[in-house]
This record gives structure tokens, sequence and C-alpha cells, in this order.
């Protein structure tokens, strides 16, 4: 993994890692040095033997501490700029992945899921290279150092550090190994649930405040957190025994030396060998400790990184939208359906069945029908949010799939029901899809927009700043200002779906004022439930169950008396109800 995963992503920095790695082993391999010198100068008192040689030792344990510490200072540093520079190449390769994604895929992922993947799993990997990994390297190579001191002093004594050092590794193996080897994965998943789930419960509080209702209510929520305690609850406990056995065996190294020490004085024909030795293990002791501490730490934070990786890899290597196509948009903006069909991801039901139509240019073109019937999703399709399953889409003989995402969108103006506008000025708003346009273009837009009465009665006009000191507007004067914004991009093609949805009367007349007039000359898809918006489009196509069920001119699908007569019924019907 740290060869072909992380250290993929840090370029030439990457040999720093390697160095980092290679010092912090030294230093590990130099932290022994002090504690044989330590040894050696309990040795030389016993024995009575020169001061000199104890002073020698002291100065060799002194420097070999400073020497150690510097290595692993530098190590840790050099960690730490590889590090920065693979968190900045993670970050950057998952926000441009998902600048190209198409807009389906915000549409199947919340940005809280999103947010998560990329900022916190991001954090996870540098972390695990900037501290974790020198620490694994020394912590992998000490077992072999601290079993060459094993048998270059007494090989019985330790033998007897051995037996809690095998059985620490079989708990580390059952709290790791198994089924627990996949416990990080599941516990991470259901993290970026609860964290999706957070952001949907907080957008939601004023209907909790309104309705009097409490976190229950939304049982998506609750169900994340109890499944996430139970997990980590189950995991706890599957630990417990080995945790706690491993805890017990870290601090039981004395017991099993003393052991076996009490049995080698008894038979040992030079004592005080024998007591230095066990001085020696006793002093080496603590240093076993630690490493089968930072082993089992070392262990989970290499299982944490290597799923945040593979987390952060599901956006970065994600190849199911692959932007292939040309960046030549056709002159002809026909847009034609033949025999689609599509199901969004993980469904296996089609929401659009074998739908098939055509729309000329510079036509105006509504699609009516019940909520659920498709009509939304056929506008996601031309906008290629989502890729169809089969059949083909053209818009001037042209497969969509053959046009470059970006150039899709340069051609191709979006005003949805609920239109966004950033914080920023109204001007900057306007004119995001075309920043270069002069301001005499822009006065054409609020004006033809019908946006001049809302510029009025802000303090700074146009440039007063959305979302700032109380400067907020309604739904009908957002979807004002989007208009604005779709004429100055003056794409060739402009989609409406549901722009007049939850706007009072005055709104209402002057968003389909201000269609009416964007609209000039240029093929227009729109998609209504207030049929009084659609009677002077060129065709009226009626969804029913994902199929076409009627397409014609108003007047035509009323003669007829088919699905729309019986809606244009219903429609005048509510329309003249009175309290």
């Amino acid at each position: 993994m740290i060869n072909s995963g992380l250290l993929k992503y840090s370029g030439k920095y990457k040999y720093l890692t390697v160095l980092s790695c290679v010092l912090s082993i030294l230093s590990a391999a130099i932290s022994i040095v002090p504690l044989v010198c330590i040894y050696q100068i309990i040795r030389l008192y016993v024995e009575n033997l020169s001061t000199k040689s104890i002073m020698h030792y002291g100065e060799i344990a002194v420097i070999s501490s400073v020497l150690g510490i510097a290595l692993y200072f530098v190590a840790l540093s050099l960690a730490h700029i590889s590090a920065f520079r693979v968190a900045k190449n993670l970050k950057s390769q998952a926000i441009n992945k998902v600048i190209d994604m198409p807009l389906g895929f915000f549409e199947m992922r919340s940005t809280g899921e999103i947010r998560k993947i990329i900022d916190e799993n991001t954090i996870l990997t540098e972390d695990f290279l900037a501290h974790k990994l020198p620490d694994f390297a020394a912590t992998a190579i000490m077992p072999l150092i601290i079993v060459i001191s094993f048998f270059f002093f007494d090989w019985r004594l330790g033998a007897a550090c051995f037996i809690p050092l095998i059985i620490s590794v079989i708990c580390i193996k059952m709290m790791m190994g198994g089924e627990n080897k996949f416990m990080m994965g599941k516990i991470m998943t259901l993290q970026e649930q609860m964290n999706k789930e957070a952001v949907e419960y907080v957008r939601g509080i004023p209907i909790i405040k309104v309705f009097q209702q409490t976190v229950f209510s939304f049982k998506k929520f609750h169900n994340t957190i109890m499944s996430y305690r139970d997990l980590v609850t189950g995991y706890a406990k599957a630990c417990r025994m080995p945790k706690t056995i491993f805890g017990v065996m870290l601090n039981s190294f004395f017991v099993f030396l003393i052991a076996v020490a009490v049995v080698l004085f008894n038979s040992a024909s030079d004592p005080i060998a024998v007591f230095l030795d066990l001085i020696f293990f006793i002093l080496l002791s603590p240093l076993i400790s630690t490493t089968m501490m930072r082993l089992m730490m070392t262990g989970e934070n290499l299982i944490q990184a290597k799923e945040a990786l593979n987390r952060i890899e599901t956006i970065i290597c994600d190849d199911s939208y692959i932007e292939n196509g040309s960046d030549e948009f056709p002159e002809n903006t026909e847009i034609v359906f033949s025999d689609v069909c599509f199901s969004y991801p993980e469904q296996e039901k089609n929401v659009i069945e074998h739908v098939s139509f055509e729309i000329s240019k510079n036509q105006k073109v509504a699609f009516v029908g019940l909520s659920g019937s498709g009509k939304s999703t056929i506008l996601s399709l031309i906008g290629k949010f989502f890729k169809a399953n089969s059949g083909t889409i053209t818009i001037g003989s042209k497969n969509i799939n053959e046009i470059r995402n970006s150039e899709l969108m340069k051609n191709i103006s979006f005003v949805f029901q609920d239109s966004k506008l950033f914080n920023g000025t109204l001007l900057e708003n306007i004119r995001v899809g075309n920043p270069d346009v002069p301001l005499e273009k822009i006065d054409e837009a609020i004006k033809i927009a019908q946006c001049q009465s809302i510029i009025d009665k802000l303090p700074n006009g146009i440039n007063s700043i959305y979302g700032s000191k109380g400067i907020f507007l309604s739904g009908g004067e957002r979807q004002r200002i989007a208009l604005a914004r779709a004429f100055v991009k003056d794409s060739p093609i402009i989609v409406f779906d549901e722009a007049t949805s939850g706007c009072d009367a005055e709104n209402e007349f002057y968003i389909n004022k201000a269609i009416t007039e964007i609209s000039k000359n240029k093929t227009v898809i729109l998609v209504a439930h207030r049929l009084n918006t659609v009677i002077d489009a060129d065709k009226i196509i009626v969804m029913e169950k994902g199929k076409i069920v009627e397409q014609g001119t108003h007047n035509d699908l009323v003669e007829n008396n088919g699905a729309y007569a019986n809606m244009w019924k219903q429609y005048q019907s509510a329309s003249d109800w009175r309290l």
C-alpha cells in the first residue's frame, strides 16, 4: 500500500518519505545503545573496574541519545514535507475530478458525504505519513533488534521475555485480524452516513420546530446513529478480552524475568553475571512494552490510512464518467431522443422507458405529467447529468456523448425550480455564466428579466452582496435573477425546470414574461405543472410512468380528449375554485 498507494501522490517528494523511514529506523537502533551503556556502567561499578571506563560509557550514552533524538527530529521533518505534498495532491486531484463530474454525481452523493471523503480522509492520510509511517518503520525493525539483544546477553532471560511478547502478538492478531480487519471500513462508512444525515437534519430544523417534532422524526438519522453505536459497541466488546490480556502482558515482563532469574541464581556458577543480565533485561522491558504498544497503534493507523485512501480513490479513480468528447458544439440545436431507456444508479427499474421525440431548432417544447412521470429526468439526460442506459440522444445529429461536458454546459442554460445564488454581488451572480459580458448587456438582462424593481430596493443596487447584512431575496426574486443570468449566458438552448414553481402570482407573471423574452430565437425545453405556462408551446409532450403517451399542440391535445385534455380540465377546475 505504501509504495503503490499513498507515495504515488507525492511525486518527487516520495524520496523524502523513504529517507525519513530510514532515519527513523536508525534512530530506533541507536535508542538501544544508551541501555547497553547503562548496563556496562553498572557492570563496571559492580566489578569495581576503571572509573575512566564508566565515564566513557556515560559519554557514549549521552551522545547516542542526542543523536537518536536528532535523527528522529529530521525524520519527522522530512515526513511532514512529503505528507503535505501528498495531502495537497490528493485534495487537488479529488476536487478536479469532482469539478469535472456531471451534476448527476451530486444528486447521488450529499455535500456532507463528499466533504468528509475528501477533507477528513486526506487529513488521515497526511497524519499517517507525517507521524505514523516513520514510527511504523522503526517499530517494524525493533523486534529484530530486541531479539538480537536477547541472544547476545542471555537467551534464557530472553526466552522469558518472549512469552509475554508472543501472547501480545496473538492478542493484536485477534483484535485486528479475521472479521475485525473489515471493521474500520464499516466504521468509516457509518461516519460518512451520519455526516450526511446530520446535514439533512440541520437543514430540516425549521420543519422540526414548526411541527414540534424531535430528532426521532428523522428516522434515517436516528437509525444511522444507532447502527454506529451498535457497531462500535460490538467491536469494543469483541476486543475487550484480548485488549485486557494485551495490557497485562505488557506489564508482566518482570514477573517472567524474576521467575527465570531465581532458577538461574540457584544453579549459576557466576550469580553476578546472572544479576547483571537481569538488570539489562529489566532496562530493556519498557522498550519492549513501548514497541508492542506502537505496533498495535501503527497497525490500526495503517488500516485506517489504507481505508481512507481507498475512499478518496473512489472519487479520483471513478471511471464511470470519462470526458472524451470534442469541443465542437453543433450549430443545429435540434434535439432527438431515439428509444432512450434510463434507470438511476443502484436501481433496477427504468425511470424512462423507450422514449423517442424530436425538438427542432428554435422550437419551444413543454413536458407535462404527474410527479414521477420522468419529466425532470429527461432534462437531466439532455444536460448529460447521467448517461442513458440504452438508446441515443443527439444534438444536431451529434451524439451528446461525443460532446465534452464543459462545451455542452456552455451551450445550455438551466433554470431550476429552486435557483441558487452564491454569496456575492448580484452583478457577479448575473454574469457568472459569461464573466466578460459588458454592462450594457447586463442592463438589458435586468430589464428583460424584470429585475429592476428588485435592484432598486437594495442599498447598493446591483453591487449589493446577496446573503450579507440582511440582504436576501424571495424564491420568485431569485428566479428572476436566475433568468437574467440565463439571458447573459446567451446559450442557444435553454431548459426551464418548474421555473415558476412556488412563486406568487406577481412573480409568476414577471417570470413568464421574462421567459417569453429570453426564449426568442432559442431552442427551449420546459417542464411545468401549471398548464397555463405551456399553452403557447410549439409542442407539448405528455409523460406517464416514464413513457410518452401524447404529443402535439395545446389545441390538438385538448381536441384529442386524452390524458392532456383530462389534465387541462382538472387544472381549469382548480383555477376556478374559490373558498
